[in-house]
């Protein structure tokens, strides 16, 4: 990936002064279009939720998946801090503000693009190139945990149906197998193809940072994953706990796994893994389905909106060093 693209303009160009401001409205524009088109797609299921609200259970879980929402985007700000001190020190405030830009970016920008740039091109200051290769190396280790935990899907779908028996003693091949190719395809979407420069970025990044960036993923994969659990025992009580679990963790899986052009294409592909998972296991998805539905609405959705307010705040400078 060619990031500093994203970086930089020429100086010569006669319209030095007026192209980021059209392109910061443009972005602007499309996100808002494409989040409120998908809205718009899917009022059926949407006054469904709002009839859920007449409940004050539903209202008061609704509010705790909301005060996880900040919680996660709080921890992914915590750790952009971490890695933009190597260039520029920056406020959680700030870093937050970042954040919520790069929801709004990934919904239509493809492969985390969206969140590489808005953080990159949040820095006032300093040779921002330098944290391109961290910031996808955090991203690989987000995804990292989602594949770990994915297994437990695996595993579970290999019990629950005629995929066991298909393969028998082969299972536990067959889960490497996926394992070992869910990494490459990681690797293959997060990694650039001119290297050198990105991995010596990632070397001056302290072994004690990566820890705290390695735990900082795992908990925001914690708090995903009960998010859904939480909106899945609501909404569909009739299916055992640990069937969610496997569903919930292999869904995860697959959206990471799986190439799509942004959050709006993540969305299609939750569903899409979730009935098949519940079709074989023989139980109900409608409920399961519904409950991706107002996560993306609480976890991308929103921020995507809030961080319209933030586009301003990128730095198109082009006397911030890129060399």
């Amino acid at each position: 990936m060619q990031f500093n693209r994203y970086l930089t303009y020429r100086k010569s160009s006669s319209v030095i002064h007026y192209w980021p401001w059209v392109l910061k409205i443009g972005l602007a524009a499309g996100a808002f279009y494409y989040v409120a088109s998908k809205l718009w797609a899917e009022q059926v299921y949407l006054n469904k939720v709002a009839a859920l609200f007449a409940t004050s259970e539903f209202a008061a879980l609704c509010l705790i998946i909301t005060t996880l929402m900040s919680l996660n985007w709080l921890l992914e700000s915590k750790k952009w801090q971490l890695l933009a001190k190597q260039v520029q020190p920056i406020s959680i405030g700030q870093a937050f503000k970042a954040i919520l830009t790069g929801v709004l970016f990934d919904t239509i920008m493809p492969f985390g693009v969206g969140a590489v740039s808005s953080k990159v091109l949040s820095l006032t200051q300093g040779n921002r190139s330098l944290v391109v290769g961290p910031v996808i190396m955090a991203q690989g280790v987000q995804s990292l945990w989602t594949v770990l935990f994915g297994l437990v899907g695996l595993v579970q779908l290999a019990k629950m149906t005629t995929i066991g028996a298909i393969y028998g003693k082969q299972t536990n091949l067959l889960v490497l197998l996926v394992l070992f190719a869910a990494l490459i395809l990681i690797a293959i979407k997060f990694w650039p193809q001119k290297a050198k420069n990105y991995v010596d970025a990632i070397k001056k990044v302290s072994n004690i940072i990566w820890l705290k960036i390695i735990g900082l993923s795992f908990l925001r994969y914690i708090i995903f994953l009960v998010q859904l659990m939480l909106l899945a025992l609501y909404l569909a009580p009739q299916i055992p706990w640990v069937v969610l679990l496997g569903c919930i963790t292999w869904m995860f899986f697959a959206k990471t796994i799986v190439p799509k052009p942004g959050h709006l294409g993540a969305l299609g592909i939750r569903g899409a893994s979730v009935i098949f998972f519940l079709s074989l296991a023989g139980y109900p998805s409608a409920g399961i389905v519904l409950a991706t539905l107002i996560l993306w609405v609480i976890n991308l959705a929103i921020p995507s909106l809030a961080g319209l307010f933030f586009i301003k705040n990128l730095s198109l400078n082009p006397e911030v060093s890129n060399d």
